[in-house]
């Protein structure tokens, strides 16, 4: 009898510990189901009234483009300092304000500097006559030359024609070489040199190239500056651009475009002064006179090297080219920083990130009608997304569930020039140790449609991430996506080009997602106006992208961040696709090729 009860009260109290077990199991079960209660709760006031109210204003005529900075951006970024103040968002930026409710606060201020110079002068002289001098403004063109980029600068120097300035021994061809096997050095001096490669018309090179297509000499001017760079330190370059097939005879229309186009902004750099070889764009005139010692013309010597495919490279005797130009003046910008404190003690150390552009292309005056790039899509978005997102964590925090980790969000000013506030922000100034950043969450246009996206429906979204380093993120966005039961089509956004503000993050190894639409219907157009957005589509999205920093900052384990394991070795040019990305440096400072910053290198 005795053993019977004894049997029994065990047999109870295995009961009773199977009913605790299933009971915890249901607890972790509710605890799961009502943590995305919650988070669907503050989703919910993300709503596609709020979205449209904000992006009506910033993407209005009134903002003239939000081009980086002009009055509209300026403007954009005071809106967004007011309606981050009107949240209880405290402002993050570096100027320290005695007025405690200066918009400033927000403020991370830097200057920025206009590649096309104000003026630009151009002396030739020819056995020590002046038989050139001329002026190239906005206000002046000419059919001999203009400024076409780099570190314009003052200069006087002699002049060596380099052909094509091409170094492809892949290809049989090198000027350089050439150069070299010649005893001509280029350092210190003018290089002149033909515009593309030799070819056959547009479409076809001379080259030994794959079915005679054209190589990548004759697609863009960074092989030749790379080139330049390693042959020497020249003071600067004179490209003949006017014998190329499809422009033969256009050099003034040419000139009278860039004149125009000096009215504009035009490209921006971080740096007063780089390394970067100042370069002319001349015309086969302007290189005739230069050639009139030699009695050779422009137009022989590219007949003379297409039709051999050898080098011809000479200096010229008794020439000298002096230029003298007018910079701009800085163009002041900000980026706009407004940060919700953690609610957990030792969590709220540590930060996540997230951004968006709030720059676009501006207002162009040349065009006939509508003048104004409103910037609805790209990205008045994602800036508005980032209000709206401020506006949901706020009312949590409010009612008590603040996110466990920090939040810093950041409006970045420069993207259309060259992502310029988020590497200033990473590589200059940033206000928070990137050690403590445990994700970067960035967009850029996450309203409007891409109508050849790869899912083929409005109900997707693009994600762009790095393997290695985004994994959790993505899983995070994943698995936010399959809760919420909206089917949206997640799309790896892999070889898809995409460029935005993240490329710093990616540098520095900081884990990062980037949520995108893509290339919309109207990318880059005056089109691109508040009307055209489908604002549920888009208040999905960012529905997905608030789930996934709202589950960034509150899971307890912290996204994995190799920063602390990586060995620093030497520094190179920050990623670009260019092929300054295999340089390496001693020390930081700016790439000679694509005058970007240069920056720490990294090895497991």
């Amino acid at each position: 009898m005795r053993y019977t009860i004894r049997l029994c009260c065990l047999f109870i109290a295995l009961l009773f510990c199977i009913a605790s077990i299933m009971s915890q199991e249901k607890k972790k079960a509710n605890a799961a189901l009502t943590d995305f209660s919650t988070i669907e709760q503050y989703q919910n006031v993300i709503t596609p009234s709020l979205l449209a109210t904000h992006l009506y204003y910033l993407a209005s005529d009134e903002m003239q483009g939000r081009e980086t900075g002009s009055a509209g951006q300026k403007l954009a970024a005071k809106y967004l300092a007011a309606q981050y103040r009107l949240l209880g968002v405290q402002p993050n930026g570096t100027i320290k304000s005695t007025d405690a409710f200066s918009e400033s606060s927000f403020f991370q201020p830097f200057n920025l500097f206009r590649i096309t110079p104000k003026k630009s002068a151009m002396e030739v002289l020819v056995n020590g006559q002046q038989v050139v001098s001329e002026n190239f403004s906005a206000e002046h063109s000419n059919d001999l030359f203009y400024f076409d980029g780099g570190n314009a600068r003052d200069a006087s120097a002699s002049v060596v024609f380099a052909g094509y300035g091409i170094a492809a021994d892949s290809l049989g061809y090198n000027d350089f070489k050439s150069l070299q096997d010649n005893n001509i050095s280029i350092n210190d001096k003018w290089v002149m040199i033909l515009d593309d490669e030799p070819l056959a018309d547009e479409k076809t090179s001379f080259l030994p190239t794959y079915n005679r297509q054209r190589s990548p000499w004759a697609g863009g001017f960074f092989h030749k500056r790379l080139a330049l760079w390693n042959a020497g330190r020249p003071k600067g370059i004179l490209i003949v651009t006017d014998l190329v097939p499809g422009h033969k005879g256009a050099f003034a229309k040419e000139a009278a475009v860039a004149a125009q186009n000096a009215l504009l902004t035009g490209q921006l750099s971080p740096f007063d002064t780089t390394p970067v070889l100042q370069t002319y764009c001349i015309s086969s005139k302007m290189a005739n006179i230069l050639l009139q010692n030699k009695s050779l013309t422009i137009e022989a010597l590219q007949k003379q090297i297409d039709s051999s495919l050898k080098p011809v490279v000479f200096e010229m005797n008794n020439v000298v080219v002096n230029t003298r130009i007018e910079k701009a003046t800085p163009l002041p910008t900000e980026n706009v920083l407004a940060f919700i404190e953690g609610s957990d003690a030792t969590l709220k150390d540590e930060v996540v990130i997230v951004s968006s552009h709030y720059d676009h292309l501006g207002a162009n005056p040349l065009l006939k009608g509508d003048q104004i790039y409103n910037g609805a899509a790209d990205n008045g978005s994602g800036t508005v997304a980032c209000l709206a997102m401020a506006h949901a964590f706020m009312q949590a925090k409010q009612q008590g569930i603040g996110p466990k980790r920090s939040i810093l969000f950041i409006n970045f000013s420069g993207e259309e020039k060259g992502v310029l506030g988020s590497l200033y922000f990473v590589n200059k100034e940033p206000v928070i140790d990137l050690d403590k950043i445990v994700a970067a969450i960035n967009m850029d246009g996450i309203g409007g449609i891409d109508k050849n996206n790869l899912a083929k429906t409005n109900n997707y979204v693009y994600i762009e991430s790095k393997k290695g380093l985004s994994d959790e993120l993505v899983t995070i966005a994943n698995n936010m996506n399959v809760a919420a039961k909206q089917n949206t089509k997640l799309l790896d956004a892999a070889g898809m080009g995409f460029n935005s503000d993240n490329k710093g993050f990616i540098n520095e190894h900081v884990p990062f997602i980037y949520f995108s639409t893509g290339r919309t219907e109207f990318y880059h157009q005056v089109k691109d106006e508040p009307n055209t957005i489908d604002y549920d589509q888009m208040a999905t999205n960012v529905k997905l992208v608030f789930a996934t920093a709202w589950e960034t900052a509150n899971q307890d384990k912290s996204i994995t961040n190799k920063r602390a394991h990586l060995k620093k070795v030497g520094f190179i040019c920050n990623p670009c696709n260019l092929p300054c990305d295999a340089i390496k440096f001693d020390k930081a400072g700016v790439c000679p090729v694509c005058g970007m910053w240069v920056v720490q290198g990294y090895e497991e």
